[in-house]
């Protein structure tokens, strides 16, 4: 296990964060492979789109049910951002010390500077405070499964902003 996972685990057991899931598999890259590999877990399969307004050069992280599209003016509506697009393959290094493929929320470990704000679409944000998020615990030859009460906890911990879509 690499150290970067590691620390997300000590987090996780500092926090009280016991019960989760950890399901290997190949490396996966995006929906579609996961889908065609049968990768397919009980919960809410997500996905994460780490975006740049490039005005304010503040960055989102929005998450999304894996086959749902990024409506872009509905979430500039939910967010306020301006023009944007999505962030580069060392933007993503530098906020989250993650590669494109492995992209998550337990990467903002390393957003020490709060540069960005999580927005959780609607499915995620109405579902039971017991259901399943399954996410990579930043690599992506392994996805995580925990209860969304333990996900928001993880994030409130590091002090990340959340918007809810509603």
């Amino acid at each position: 296990m690499e150290s970067y996972e590691a620390e997300l685990y000590d987090v996780f057991q500092r926090i009280g964060i016991t019960d989760y899931d950890i399901h290997e598999h190949k490396a996966i890259f995006s929906t579609k492979e996961a889908e065609d590999e049968g990768l397919i877990l009980p919960g809410l399969n997500l996905k994460n789109l780490l975006i740049k307004d490039k005005k304010t050069e503040h960055f989102f992280m929005v998450i999304l049910e894996d086959h749902r599209h990024m409506d872009e003016k509905h979430f500039k509506d939910l967010t306020g951002w301006g023009k944007i697009r999505f962030a580069q393959e060392k933007e993503m290094w530098e906020l989250l010390r993650l590669t494109p493929g492995s992209v998550s929320p337990f990467g903002l470990l390393s957003d020490k500077d709060h540069r960005v704000t999580v927005v959780l679409e609607k499915l995620i944000t109405d579902a039971a405070e017991d259901e399943l998020v399954n996410f990579h615990p930043n690599r992506n030859t392994a996805t995580l499964s925990l209860k969304k009460r333990d996900f928001l906890k993880f994030l409130e911990s590091i002090g990340t902003d959340v918007i809810f879509e509603r």
